[in-house]
């Protein structure tokens, strides 16, 4: 489970770093704020939770985890990661998605709305060294920008942290 993981963390990664140019980094940990604004991409989430975003040229990518996944260094507990990259010939919602039914034979797919756009869900669930893993891969497009987010639990379900991972989808708004 654990090479599928990577596997889908490090397509997201590869289908969204081509054409990186400049950096930023931002932390904002949660006690002080509850709500993500940047670069056109903005939801809430739950007070405890930290924010990590990195903006490279015109993509950018946003980390959300709980308490337990960052003292843990994600070996236990929830995380949500956003991406957002420009529409190419190399990266449509048709790429994506050959890449990850190539990658993940065992992954179930279904269709949800995500603010405010139908977007495809791919879901996997699996073991790692005994700890239980799932994972749920959306994404999207709109005005040619191409979003991904990916929802993990690790050593949790994700329907028993779903409370936590809502905060955030219910609340997301892209430009």
């Amino acid at each position: 489970m654990k090479k599928y993981l990577f596997v889908i963390a490090l397509l997201a990664l590869v289908i969204f770093a081509s054409g990186c140019t400049q950096n930023s980094l931002t932390n904002q940990t949660s006690n002080s704020s509850n709500s993500y604004s940047v670069g056109g991409i903005s939801f809430n989430y739950p007070e405890d939770w930290v924010v990590t975003s990195i903006t490279r040229g015109n993509q950018s990518f946003v980390s959300v985890t709980d308490a337990q996944s960052a003292q843990t260094n994600n070996t236990r507990g929830d995380s949500l990661i956003i991406a957002k990259a420009p529409k190419s010939a190399n990266r449509t919602l048709e790429t994506i998605a050959n890449q990850i039914t190539q990658t993940n034979a065992n992954a179930t797919n279904s269709t949800v709305n995500i603010a405010g756009i139908s977007a495809t869900q791919f879901t996997q669930t699996g073991t790692q060294n005994g700890t239980q893993i799932e994972s749920k891969l959306i994404y999207f497009e709109k005005n040619s920008i191409i979003y991904t987010l990916q929802l993990i639990a690790i050593g949790n379900t994700i329907q028993s942290q779903q409370q936590y991972f809502d905060i955030i989808t219910n609340s997301l708004k892209v430009q």
